[in-house]
């Protein structure tokens, strides 16, 4: 038996959430730290969590669990109407639809500190990066060999 719940939890900063069962909700896409989500489901379920999305103003932060592995952060990037899907109501109205979330994953920027390598540096002087050391190279492009 799998330890990952059949949920999908979206988080407002303010603690309020909105919970699909994960038969609602496919990801499309996770390339470059986007999130793309498609929910597919009755117009109701659709209309709350659209609703729920709707309050969200672009680039604001959403913390998103997919089966309980924890929170992952994301600015909000779009959301779709809701498109009508399969058959309709005596109204007219479809009874399922379908609509897509496009989240952008907040990643932590680089430690400059972290990022400059010194190993094989030709910058390095007995083992300490001149670069650190307040040298007036600003890189190692700077130094000409």
């Amino acid at each position: 038996m799998s330890d990952i719940a059949r949920i999908v939890i979206f988080k407002k900063e303010n603690g309020e959430e909105f919970i699909f069962d994960d038969k609602y909700v496919q990801i499309t896409s996770l390339e470059n730290k986007m999130l793309i989500f498609k929910f597919e489901a009755s117009q109701d379920i659709l209309k709350e969590g659209s609703e729920f999305f709707s309050t969200f103003n672009t680039y604001e932060q959403i913390k998103v669990d997919i089966g309980g592995t924890g929170d992952i952060p994301c600015y909000m990037k779009s959301l779709s109407p809701i498109v009508g899907r399969g058959p309709k109501k005596t109204n007219g109205e479809h009874l399922n639809g379908i609509f897509t979330l496009s989240l952008q994953q907040i990643v932590a920027a680089p430690d400059p500190e972290e990022e400059h390598n010194c190993l094989n540096c030709a910058l390095s002087q007995n083992g300490v990066c001149s670069i650190k050391d307040n040298s007036e190279k600003t890189s190692c492009d700077d130094y000409k060999k």
